[in-house]
């Protein structure tokens, strides 16, 4: 179980995240100043770049080129999702806009199991350096995906530039915003909580499996493997289910509490019962959470600030993520075991309920305001008539 204590990979781990900190404020203020197109293209080039150095390091054995291009690959790949979010909560943002980012889940779940299949089988059948290689032509595509996203974008825009006027109209008459709101504070929180949690996790689960349930299974890295791809599995089939709902029900509070619950029911359950039916549940409550949470910071903050919110977001994450294994791996090497961590990981999992419970309250009383429901009655929209004449 050595291997699964405070090590250099794990401490250079934790100071990339530490620094990937600050970089998405850097990645959404350029969304901010220039727009959803530049911000994605800059970024995607960023990944290219951070690519080709990863590889060169690889190459000559150089730790530098490797450090630095993991940095760059981490600037430009993470905020993507938000950028993404933002530039098409512009076509979904009153409809289906939770089914759509579950969508782009699916799609990003399905390249990290498919690279966790197919990077071993590379590596193995030919070399390391192949296998890292092989990712390039993954980054091709994604800025292909892109230049079409743009010129169509850029197409659409003057309908969409219509579209936007009359619902920010609407909006500004009867719906004004704060540029951070107390409740946006408390969905970061509740955010990071649930979210690294549930990833850290993950990063410890072959030694949190193996020492509970296959601590004399020569094969218990490969059947942990297997269970994580059934977590990952799940999660990535149901976030579009549960965008469909949210979009069709609303209620976002609600489904951000079922989220904490089935998190905190498996992670109790992982040590004592079969750890199949806690996978599941872990998986179902990432589900959930990656459909409701990240489409809910489009409505509450001003589309203005949606770069700043989300590098928020992000950037709590990632510092809780650069605590959250350190820690873990010192109550490891105190009590040699990871029952205390699963513990501590559930109770980080019940705080996420009592703030769910506590945003449901606050929602209620801001009229819906997680789900973009915006009250609008006929003399409010009367009035508006009048004053545009």
């Amino acid at each position: 179980m050595d291997c699964y204590l405070v090590s250099p990979p794990l401490l250079i781990y934790s100071l990339l995240l530490l620094v990937e900190v600050n970089n998405h404020q850097i990645s959404q203020e350029l969304r901010d100043q220039y727009g959803n197109r530049i911000a994605l293209f800059v970024l995607l080039f960023l990944v290219s770049l951070g690519q080709f150095m990863f590889i060169q390091g690889f190459i000559h054995y150089n730790l530098y080129y490797i450090i630095i291009g993991r940095i760059l690959i981490s600037i430009g790949i993470e905020p993507c999702g938000a950028i993404q979010t933002s530039l098409l909560s512009q076509y979904f943002k009153f409809d289906h806009l939770a089914l759509v980012v579950g969508l782009c889940e699916l799609f990003a779940s399905f390249g990290t199991i498919s690279v966790m299949y197919l990077a071993p089988k590379l590596a193995s059948q030919y070399n390391l350096i192949f296998a890292i290689q092989s990712g390039s032509f993954a980054i091709a595509m994604s800025v292909v995906c892109c230049i079409i996203t743009i010129v169509y974008d850029i197409n659409a825009e003057n309908v969409q530039q219509e579209n936007e006027i009359q619902n920010t109209e609407i909006i500004n008459k009867n719906n004004q915003k704060e540029d951070f709101p107390f409740i946006y504070w408390i969905i970061i929180i509740y955010n990071m909580l649930l979210f690294g949690s549930l990833l850290t996790f993950s990063n410890f689960s072959v030694g949190i499996l193996s020492e509970r349930w296959y601590i004399d299974d020569e094969q218990a890295e490969e059947k942990t493997g297997q269970m994580m791809a059934i977590m990952w599995g799940i999660s990535s089939i149901l976030t579009p289910f549960f965008g469909y709902l949210i979009d069709k029900y609303k209620n976002r509070s609600l489904f951000n509490i079922g989220a904490s619950c089935l998190g905190f029911l498996g992670l109790m359950q992982i040590w004592y019962y079969a750890p199949f039916l806690a996978i599941n549940l872990l998986g179902i409550s990432y589900a959930i959470m990656c459909a409701s949470v990240w489409s809910s910071i489009v409505y509450v903050i001003d589309e203005t600030n949606l770069g700043q919110g989300y590098a928020y977001l992000l950037s709590s994450c990632n510092f809780l993520l650069s605590i959250l294994p350190l820690t873990i791996s010192l109550i490891k090497i105190k009590t040699a075991s990871f029952f205390i961590s699963v513990i501590m990981l559930a109770i980080l999992l019940f705080i996420t309920i009592l703030l769910g419970i506590y945003i449901y309250f606050l929602d209620n009383q801001q009229n819906n305001i997680l789900d973009g429901q915006i009250q609008l009655t006929q003399n409010s929209y009367e009035q508006l008539k009048q004053d545009e004449i």
